[in-house]
């Protein structure tokens, strides 16, 4: 038999643990980076980009074309980018803390 303490005690806990489930790295990266591309994907004809790209064989050509185009977006899309970018390598650095892979380095 339970109690009214334990029935809401053991409610309380699911609820936390279903937060923690839902807020852990790996959803919020995953959430960070289909908002950036959808965001990206609404201010920028993607597939124009991928028509003018030149091939990958042509030594350093689409590093300069990335560059490039880099340059030549409006500034939101540059936000947008580098907000992506940042965002993906910490939660991928917290998520290899996670897993023991790499060693804690505390920053402020």
């Amino acid at each position: 038999m339970s109690s009214p303490i334990h029935t809401t005690v053991m409610r309380r806990v699911r609820i936390l643990y279903v937060i923690g489930l839902i807020f852990n790295t790996v959803t919020l990266s995953v959430f960070v980076a289909i908002v950036a591309i959808g965001a990206l994907a609404h201010s920028v004809d993607i597939g124009s980009v991928w028509h003018n790209m030149p091939g990958l064989a042509n030594g350093t050509a689409p590093e300069q074309f990335l560059i490039t185009a880099f340059e030549h977006t409006k500034f939101v899309t540059q936000t947008a980018l580098s907000a992506l970018i940042f965002a993906s390598i910490y939660f991928f650095y917290r998520f290899m803390i996670n897993l023991r892979v790499v060693p804690s380095v505390r920053i402020l």
